[in-house]
C-alpha cells in the first residue's frame, strides 16, 4: 500500500516493547480490541476541544504513529465536520501531507491512526536552525506548493494553511521536508464558497469580502507565509484588539517590503510574493505557477545563499514560548469562529462604504438600531426628512432594513461591539 511505503522510512527511537518502561504522566484510556491488538498506546501528545492525540507503536513493525481519539459526545452538532475531515483524509496521499493510516469507528469514539511527524512546526525549524537562507525558505515553499498543487488537482481547498499546520518530517537520511496537516476546515470545491473561516493573519481578501471564494485562498495564505519566512513578520499586521484594521489592510492588499528588513532579500523573491498576494483572484498565481517561478526553481538558487536573521523577529511577533499540548501530528481542532465571521463581514461592508463618505452616517445609524437606541420606523422617517442623497440609495437602504442582511448586520454589530 502506497501510504505504508512512505511511512516505512520513519526511524523508531525505541522498539515497541520498550514503551512499557516509560512512566506515563497520564492515564492511558481503554481502546477497542482492534487497536490494542495492533498498537501499544502511549503518552499523550496533545489535546483539543473534543479530541486527544497519543503516541502509539505498531506491534508488528515497531513504527511510531499518532493516534487521534475523537470523543463523539463532545462534538455533537459538528458530526458533519468530522465526517468531512475524515473523508478528505481518506482521499489524500502525498509526500507533503500528513497521512491517515487507518481508522476505527466505535459508538462513542472515532480512532484515527495518523502519520507521526516529530520535527516540530515550520517556526520551530526556523528558530532552531544554526543557518537559514533564502535557499532554505525556497525549499519550504516548494514543499508547501507541491502539497497545495496536489490538493487543488483534487478540487480540495485547505482553508487553514499557516505555519502551525506545516510540520517538519525528518527522513532516515537526515534530510527534512514539510508536511501539511490539520484538515479540519478543508472542503471540496464545486462552486463558490462563502463560509468565513481560517486564521486572521492568513485569510484571503475574498473570504473577508464574502464575495465567494475558491482554491486560490490557499495561495494567498502561502504568500503570507513566504513573506514571513523572509523577514520574520507578516505583510498585514493588526493587534488582537483591532482585528478590523488587519482586515482593512488585507482587503487593500498593499504589500510593502520595508527597509532594513528586506535589504538583503532578492527581488525575485519579492516578485513571487506580489504574485501570490494579488487581491484580484484571476491575477493571483496558481500552485503550478509558484512551482515554476525562478525563485523556487534552480534558476533562482544562485541568489539565495545570503543568511537571513528572522528567528528573533518570529519569536517576538508570534510570541513563541513553550508549547502546551503541542501535537506535531497534524491534529485538527475544528473551529469556525462566529466572531471572525462577524468581524470580516463588517470590515467588508465598511470597506465598500468608504466609496460613499455620506454612508458613514448610515452605518452609525445601523449601530443605533442594533443597540435599540433607534427603531427602524424612526430611521425611515429620518431618511425621508433628510432627503437622503439620491433616490436609488434611499430605495436600497429601505430594502436593506427589511432584509436578512440588515438583521445579520444588526446582530454582527452587537457581536463586534460587545
Amino acid at each position: 500500500q502506497g501510504s505504508s511505503t512512505s511511512l516505512s522510512s520513519a526511524q523508531v527511537s525505541s522498539p515497541a516493547e520498550d514503551i512499557n518502561a516509560e512512566i506515563l504522566q497520564d492515564e492511558v484510556p481503554a481502546v477497542p480490541p482492534y487497536i490494542s491488538d495492533r498498537y501499544r498506546v502511549g503518552r499523550m501528545l496533545g489535546d483539543g476541544n473534543f479530541a486527544v492525540v497519543r503516541e502509539c507503536v505498531e506491534l508488528s513493525t515497531g513504527r511510531e504513529y499518532a493516534l487521534k481519539i475523537i470523543n463523539k459526545g463532545k462534538c455533537r452538532g459538528k458530526e458533519h465536520m468530522i465526517q468531512n475531515e475524515v473523508a478528505i483524509l481518506r482521499r489524500v496521499k502525498h509526500p507533503n501531507i500528513v497521512l491517515l493510516i487507518e481508522e476505527v469507528d466505535t459508538y462513542n469514539e472515532l480512532y484515527l491512526v495518523m502519520e507521526l511527524v516529530k520535527g516540530g512546526d515550520l517556526f520551530d525549524a526556523i528558530t532552531s536552525a544554526n543557518r537559514y537562507t533564502e535557499r532554505d525558505a525556497s525549499g519550504m515553499l516548494y514543499n508547501l506548493a507541491n502539497a497545495i498543487k496536489y490538493l487543488h488537482s483534487l478540487n480540495i481547498v485547505h482553508r487553514d494553511i499557516k505555519p502551525e499546520n506545516l510540520l517538519v518530517y525528518e527522513h532516515a537520511d537526515g534530510s527534512k521536508s514539510l508536511k501539511l496537516g490539520d484538515f479540519g476546515l478543508a472542503t471540496m470545491v464545486d462552486g463558490p464558497l462563502y463560509t468565513v473561516c481560517g486564521t486572521p493573519t492568513y485569510v484571503a481578501p475574498e473570504i473577508i469580502a464574502e464575495t465567494g471564494y475558491g482554491l486560490k485562498v490557499d495561495i494567498w495564505a502561502a504568500g503570507v507565509i513566504t513573506y514571513i519566512l523572509l523577514c520574520g513578520f507578516p505583510p498585514f499586521r493588526g493587534s488582537s484588539e483591532d482585528q478590523e484594521a488587519l482586515f482593512d489592510q488585507i482587503l487593500m492588499g498593499q504589500v510593502e517590503f520595508p527597509l532594513p528588513y528586506w535589504d538583503n532579500v532578492s527581488e525575485t523573491a519579492m516578485d513571487l510574493i506580489r504574485s501570490m498576494l494579488e487581491v484580484e483572484v484571476d491575477q493571483r498565481y496558481t500552485a503550478l505557477q509558484v512551482l515554476e517561478h525562478p525563485w523556487v526553481t534552480n534558476e533562482g538558487l544562485c541568489e539565495n545563499e545570503h543568511q537571513l536573521s528572522v528567528a528573533g523577529k518570529i519569536k517576538k511577533h508570534f510570541n513563541m514560548g513553550p508549547k502546551v499540548n503541542d501535537t506535531n501530528a497534524g491534529v485538527s481542532v475544528i473551529s469556525v469562529s462566529d466572531q471572525l465571521q462577524a468581524s470580516t463581514g463588517l470590515t467588508a461592508i465598511r470597506h465598500t462604504l468608504k466609496c460613499f463618505p455620506q454612508m458613514n452616517i448610515f452605518f452609525s445609524l445601523i449601530s443605533l438600531i442594533s443597540s435599540n437606541a433607534l427603531d427602524r420606523a424612526n430611521f425611515l422617517s429620518f431618511l425621508m426628512c433628510a432627503g437622503v442623497w439620491f433616490l436609488p440609495l434611499f430605495s436600497w437602504m429601505t430594502a436593506f432594513l427589511c432584509s436578512d442582511l440588515g438583521r445579520w448586520i444588526s446582530t454582527s454589530t452587537r457581536l463586534c461591539t460587545g
